[in-house]
């Protein structure tokens, strides 16, 4: 047997503030569909319109308010991948992990 592609992704559903952000981040030694057009971390809202990107693009022609709602979804972004790396290892995955080696183990028993 022999491993051709590794890829780790992992999801976070986050409530902060009565809002609700889904965080993904994907990276693979290879290429992948999951990471073409854009980097290792995806983050999104829902909203009353259903899941919506943040955008954090200016233009030359950008008016103040354009600015500032995209250096605040820039801080917003920042803030929670930070507490997702935080909380990359919480209880939840370590419990999944402790299920993995039980399988591992009836699997070489």
């Amino acid at each position: 047997m022999k491993v051709e592609q590794n890829i780790v992704s992992r999801d976070w559903t986050v409530l902060h503030k009565g809002r609700r952000f889904y965080v993904n981040f994907t990276e693979s030694d290879v290429q992948t569909l999951a990471l073409c057009n854009r980097d290792n971390w995806e983050v999104s809202e829902e909203t009353e319109d259903g899941i919506e990107g943040f955008s954090t693009c200016l233009f030359d022609d950008s008016i103040p308010e354009e600015r500032k709602r995209a250096e605040e979804a820039a801080r917003m972004i920042d803030e929670l991948i930070a507490f997702c790396i935080d909380n990359w290892d919480n209880e939840f995955i370590q419990g999944v992990q402790d299920d993995l080696q039980a399988q591992r183990a009836f699997l070489e028993a």
